[in-house]
């Protein structure tokens, strides 16, 4: 019987690494584009000027405090981009299934109306599963060498 070392993990699942980060960054993009378009949307929705220069985001007070709480959140997923490509296998699968419901949660608790923002939402929930899922399904690539070298 062979011993793998982590290097021999990194070459057996490239692909779910690089699927995993790029999954990530899809997820990433389409929470840019909606807050771009919110933007957009404040300047073209009477109304929401006044209400944001007031300090209010709809109903939400907005502070210093939550502004961080927002920036914290947000860094996960631009985290999983990076550590989805170089954390080792049980670390990657753990932060993945960590990473994946608490991201779903922060954009399910920023959920607007508008149509382009539900529509963006859907996608960003979607890849959120599908990153969920891909870690579950994900197999230790140390056993795998095992049962290879075993067969």
């Amino acid at each position: 019987m062979t011993h793998s070392t982590p290097a021999d993990e990194y070459k057996q699942d490239p692909k779910i690494r690089i699927k995993l980060a790029t999954l990530w960054l899809l997820v990433m993009l389409n929470m840019a584009y909606a807050d771009i378009l919110a933007f957009v949307s404040a300047f073209i929705t009477p109304g929401v000027i006044d209400s944001l220069m007031a300090g209010y985001s709809g109903d939400v007070k907005l502070s210093q405090p939550l502004l961080l709480i927002s920036a914290i959140l947000i860094e996960i997923p631009i985290a999983m981009i990076f550590l989805s490509q170089f954390l080792n296998y049980p670390w990657n699968r753990v932060c993945n299934l960590i990473a994946a419901p608490l991201t779903f949660v922060f954009i399910l608790a920023g959920v607007e109306t508008e149509p382009f923002y539900v529509f963006l939402a859907t996608i960003q929930l979607t890849l959120l599963l599908y990153i969920a899922w891909t870690a579950i399904r994900w197999p230790n690539p140390l056993t795998l060498s095992v049962h290879k070298t075993l067969s």
